[in-house]
């Protein structure tokens, strides 16, 4: 598709999209303003769009959360307990 595409174009489509996000791709931020809603008079505190959308920014774009080096040890370890196989037993003849 972009293929086709003139540069002018291409840059005409960004501008659209930014001023109104392309519908599936802002089904989270709806999805998470039906979560808050439904919260209304259920919880003290209800949590902000973005509370509910940790792993997105405003805009949509994924963030990838960074790990600290103990953090990556402590998930391969796990990761090695889990995937380790039991040791054999000799039988005795």
């Amino acid at each position: 598709m972009l293929g086709n595409m003139s540069h002018a174009e291409y840059v005409e489509w960004q501008a659209i999209y930014s001023v109104e996000p392309f519908p599936e791709e802002r089904a989270d931020l709806r999805t998470a303003a039906i979560i808050q809603a439904l919260m209304l008079g259920r919880v003290k505190k209800i949590p902000t769009i973005k509370e509910l959308m940790k792993d997105f920014d405003w805009w949509g774009e994924q963030q990838t959360p960074q790990q600290t080096p103990e953090q990556i040890r402590a998930n391969m370890a796990i990761v090695k307990a889990a995937t380790k196989k039991p040791k054999k037993k000799k039988h005795a003849t």
